[in-house]
């Protein structure tokens, strides 16, 4: 009897090493795909990450290379990029439903607004984020719903790049306007009764919290740089969103002093006045197009 129970107790012994192992080993992957599958919901786009790490004995988390992708005929260029996210948190609470993360930093975010063809980027994903904010939207990721409570959310090294009109190569170029951010903070974030979300945010509303935070930070520092079409849809897509509570948004004002004015009407007007003398070249070179002089 002692023999066959010593045998069980080795048996539950081995197994429970097997899952450790396992789960070890596919524990970043786990992380890695929540994340992809999360943003790609919310943002009704597709999110990859490079490298995901948990590290399981330490309670930390960091990430690496997310990439948010642009809607369909923006181009190769991501919508959103992230250099590096990093966290940590108990290993208690990792088993929780619930999630308590004290601080979650994110790192060298570039974001990239851009209008074609009389639609904007920023526009689609605000409509994706609509869709999510009202349950309309369809095909939720597949897994469990751990949920999340963030205590403080950090962004920080933010360049949000605005191009005015969408011409192509060199022509482009000429129509950016940068909005630099120092910092965006956010603080109980899923936290019930107060902050953001209500009793814990899922990985998808997490992420919708974060691209949302960082549109309403380009409208707040926007004003007065960007055309007020611009600054009007931003602000309108915003709106039925919602408002956030507590978000705090710290910029450099000689930065953003520097390219205030009438810095986008400069950059709208020359964009224009290259596209006219592209086009005029490309229209000299057409035989039979050319126009006769007088």
């Amino acid at each position: 009897m002692i023999k066959r129970l010593f045998k069980v107790v080795m048996v539950l012994v081995v197994l429970l090493v097997g899952v450790l192992v396992v789960s070890f080993f596919w524990i970043d992957w786990i992380a890695k795909r929540a994340i992809e599958a999360g943003g790609t919901y919310a943002l009704g786009v597709p999110t990859t990450v490079q490298s995901a790490s948990v590290g399981i004995v330490g309670g930390t988390f960091s990430m690496s290379g997310l990439k948010v992708a642009n809607p369909e005929g923006y181009g190769p260029s991501p919508f959103l990029a992230l250099g590096d996210a990093g966290v940590a948190v108990t290993l208690s609470s990792l088993r929780e439903p619930v999630v308590t993360l004290p601080k979650l930093t994110l790192d060298d975010l570039t974001v990239s607004l851009a209008r074609k063809g009389g639609k904007a980027n920023y526009a689609v994903i605000l409509d994706n984020l609509s869709k999510l904010s009202s349950g309309k939207a369809s095909s939720p990721p597949v897994g469990g719903e751990k949920r999340f409570i963030v205590r403080e959310l950090q962004l920080r090294n933010i360049r949000i790049g605005v191009d005015l009109v969408g011409g192509p190569g060199a022509i482009g170029e000429l129509t950016k306007v940068n909005i630099p951010i120092q910092e965006i903070k956010l603080e109980n974030v899923g936290q019930t009764g107060t902050g953001v979300g209500g009793s814990g945010v899922t990985m998808a509303q997490l992420s919708a919290i974060i691209v949302q935070a960082v549109l309403a930070a380009a409208a707040e520092k926007g004003n007065g740089i960007l055309p007020g079409e611009i600054l009007g849809e931003l602000q309108g897509g915003l709106a039925n969103l919602g408002q956030i509570d507590g978000l705090k948004v710290l910029s450099d004002p000689s930065l953003i002093q520097k390219i205030g004015g009438d810095s986008a009407t400069k950059a709208i007007d020359q964009g224009k006045k290259a596209i006219d003398d592209a086009a005029k070249k490309v229209t000299d070179l057409i035989p039979g197009m050319k126009k006769e002089k007088k």
